[in-house]
């Protein structure tokens, strides 16, 4: 009998040969290539398999797409003559080199699995043991049981098709198991999202096997594994192995099993353990996402499921609306599932009817009923009552928008009576969102060490776009009148039941969307008393505050985004006057033409604002607009040069962040007054070049943090009478020397700085023995709360 390895060796080769074709530029000398190269392989591979008495259809088929191609290279010689074909005859040279790597790279693998799991099924069955595995009799018969759990898994009609699963994530998982020293791993993603797809492809993978051999368990868990029992039986079965290294794969283990992980134990040092989960493992340092499907995959998958001989989908006309379908499923494989099974074996009439559905903005969650329960579902069992909450609060923003964290901090202070005190509880529920896939967290810029300040001003959220569909729906499931949260898109009609006449509603946060085509008026029947937090997401060169909002007497809180290219004008601001309880306002992206009374106003966000006018050409005292005022952020705003007249009498405000604002001259004398100030960020401003003296009078100062002002090269002389200082940032700062003052610090913790300052800074830890000194590093990626 052949040798089994030397078949896959030889697909792998042909594989190689047209993947090395397709990077090249001139298609003919590489169809040429692959022609000549393929041919005496594909007769080694089909003298091979026939001696294992294997089925060589599939070879032939490969033979006759070789003998077409070569036809084409004949048929399709360009000569000086006939060079008008040329781009003709491109095309159908690129077909045919691209159907030959479709051929090759999807079916051959498929095929070729297949015949090396019957192999090693009939190996197993016939008393062939691999070396290394076990040689317990009665563990003998569970390696072949598990062994056909992939034989079934390969052969099953709707898994046998696998797309997207040999990217750089499988590449990176496979490494790890293979070479990395971590012995448990976690691969988690979205339900449906291919997690045990994968894992089981991995458990065939040739140099997985070659590792493992047969000592390979598979244990499916879900959502209702609970106790010991499991672990023990196991563990008896892992110690059955002795030293053989052993792969256990632990399949969607939920949260509530997490702990099982930690009591398993592995006698070889090479043995792995692979969990699958929803949502991540935090106690597992190698963690890796399951990818969505790219376009291409999905459509390959689609095709799959759809099973269309009637219909051919590469009619450009025809395609089209098959890409219109796979982008509604959004690379979600259940998704494409369900809907693949919806279509499969109907006219192309059923596929336009959907692509028209989606067309107007209709979801898949709208015609799937049952994908929308599964879902909901999952979450019901996932997530507790509050988290649900927090998931659904995203749907409230624009699909694709980058959701600000302090945006949700104050959202959910005030919705849900949350720790005042930097919105901890806050931070606590957003990464129990990432960990449970429901969210991605992003970071725009972060010095590592500043998160302990829970400074999240760059921090924010991206939710799938099935998932804020998702919680959308649930949202609505509730009449318009009774519903806790109302989204109004008013670019569309009216939702369905909405009221006729003016009417009192329930909702306590009220999404408003709406663009420079904005439908008519309907929303003037708004009665929204009890609503608590307000959502303005725009897309328009100028926005006039509706009328309604001066009777939102319970209003705490104001969130206003212009979502376009442009600034948006915003207007009819003195409305916020007579709103009483509004606490907390965040502008992004907005001009702002003059400030208003806002009495009770505690927290100002001010975020790529246009505030010149609005701080310089206006005579109001922003100390009298706003007496309250706490805390004060102002980022991203080109056009501030100075800051307000009278902020400097506010004496309420603890915190004062100004960053990012390159016009930015510097902070007055009068800063002095501010007596109960605690934090002050100034950076990324380059125009600043000293800072005042009379900033050292500041009693109640715990954090300065003047990052990244390249200008500024000095420390005040008088630095030390800080007394209440803990911490201080000064990197990016071209300060060269420290004034002797800093051997006073009383208080001070933590400092961060550049590396080559940070020799003078070892040498003040000789006075402060507990001072902690990090040279900074930025910090840019995703998934950064996990």
């Amino acid at each position: 009998m052949a040798d089994v390895t030397f078949i896959w060796d030889l697909v792998k080769e042909a594989m190689a040969i047209v993947g090395k074709s397709l990077e090249y530029k001139s298609t003919r000398k590489n169809l040429e290539s692959a022609v000549r190269d393929l041919s005496p392989r594909l007769e080694k591979i089909e003298q091979a398999m026939r001696q294992m008495d294997l089925p060589t259809e599939h070879i032939e088929k490969l033979k006759e797409k070789l003998a077409e191609n070569k036809e084409a290279l004949g048929k399709h010689k360009i000569r000086w003559w006939s060079c008008v074909l040329a781009p003709y005859s491109q095309t159908k040279l690129d077909e045919g080199l691209t159907s030959l790597e479709r051929l090759i790279s999807v079916e051959t693998q498929i095929l070729m699995l297949q015949h090396l799991t019957d192999i090693l099924s009939i190996l197993s069955s016939q008393g062939h043991r691999p070396l290394g595995g076990p040689t317990n009799s009665a563990h003998d018969t569970y390696n072949a049981g598990t062994t056909q759990i992939f034989k079934d898994h390969l052969d099953d009609g709707h898994s046998q098709f696998t797309v997207g699963l040999n990217g750089d994530s499988m590449k990176g998982l496979k490494r790890k198991l293979l070479h990395g020293e971590e012995q448990v791993l976690n691969l988690y993603g979205l339900p449906g999202s291919g997690k045990t797809t994968k894992a089981r492809k991995l458990c065939l993978d040739l140099q997985v096997k070659g590792k493992f051999k047969s000592n390979v368990i598979f244990e499916t868990l879900g959502s209702q594994i609970q106790g010991n029992e499991l672990i023990c039986k196991l563990q008896d079965q892992l110690s059955k192995y002795g030293e053989n290294a052993v792969l256990l794969v632990l399949d969607d283990v939920w949260p509530h099993s997490e702990n099982m992980v930690d009591k398993l134990r592995l006698r070889s040092s090479e043995s792995r353990i692979l969990v699958t989960s929803r949502a991540q493992i935090r106690t597992v340092k190698a963690r890796f996402p399951m990818d969505l499907l790219c376009k291409e995959d999905a459509e390959k998958l689609l095709r799959h499921f759809v099973r269309s001989s009637d219909i051919d989908f590469d009619e450009p006309e025809r395609r089209k609306i098959l890409l219109q379908i796979v982008d509604g499923c959004e690379g979600l494989p259940l998704a494409i599932e369900f809907i693949g099974g919806k279509l499969r074996g109907k006219d192309i009439e059923a596929f336009q009817k959907v692509q028209l559905e989606w067309s107007r903005g209709d979801s898949i969650l709208d015609s799937h009923t049952e994908l929308l329960g599964h879902l909901q579902n999952t979450l019901n069992l996932l997530v507790d009552e509050s988290i649900m909450e927090c998931f659904m609060d995203l749907g409230l923003f624009p699909e694709d928008h980058k959701v600000p964290i302090t945006a949700l901090i104050d959202m959910w202070i005030e919705l849900y009576e949350l720790n005042e005190s930097r919105g901890i509880d806050a931070i606590i529920f957003i990464k129990e969102l990432v960990a449970m896939n429901l969210a991605a967290g992003i970071k725009i810029r972060r010095i590592v060490g500043m998160d302990v300040d829970n400074y999240y001003n760059n921090d924010f959220l991206m939710q799938h776009d099935l998932y804020r569909e998702l919680a959308i729906r649930i949202s609505e499931q509730e009449p318009v009148e009774k519903r806790r949260r109302l989204i109004i898109d008013m670019s569309n009609d009216p939702p369905k039941g909405w009221p006729q006449q003016q009417q009192s509603l329930a909702a306590s946060i009220l999404s408003i969307s709406t663009d420079k085509m904005v439908a008519p008026g309907w929303c003037n029947n708004i009665q929204a008393p009890d609503a608590v937090v307000l959502i303005l997401n725009l897309n328009t060169a100028e926005y006039t505050l509706p009328e309604f909002i001066k009777e939102m007497g319970g209003l705490k809180v104001l969130i206003v985004t212009n979502c376009g290219f442009c600034t948006s004008d915003l207007r009819n601001l003195e409305l916020l006057s007579s709103l009483l309880s509004l606490k907390r306002i965040r502008l992004q992206q907005v001009s702002i033409p003059s400030l208003c009374d806002l009495k009770n106003v505690q927290k100002l966000s001010l975020h790529m604002c246009q505030v010149k006018n609005a701080f310089e050409n206006t005579s109001i005292d922003f100390s009298k607009a706003m007496p309250k005022l706490e805390d004060l952020s102002i980022e991203y705003c080109k056009d501030l040069v100075k800051l307000p007249t009278g902020l400097f009498n506010i004496v309420a405000l603890k915190s004062l962040t100004v960053s990012n604002c390159h016009q930015f001259i510097g902070l007055p004398e009068d800063i002095e007054k501010l007596e109960n100030l605690k934090t002050l960020r100034i950076s990324y401003c380059a125009n600043i070049e000293e800072m005042p003296e009379s900033i050292t009078k500041l009693k109640s100062l715990s954090l300065l943090d003047i990052s990244f002002c390249v200008s500024l090269k000095k420390l005040s002389e008088e630095i030390s009478k800080l007394q209440s200082l803990t911490k201080l940032y000064v990197t990016g700062c071209p300060v060269r020397a420290l004034p002797d003052s800093v051997m006073g610090f009383e208080k001070l913790e933590s400092v961060i700085c550049d590396e080559y300052a940070f020799s003078f800074w070892e040498v003040i830890k000789l006075r402060f023995s507990g001072l902690n000194i990090k040279v900074a590093t930025m910090d840019i990626s995703l998934n950064w709360l996990s």
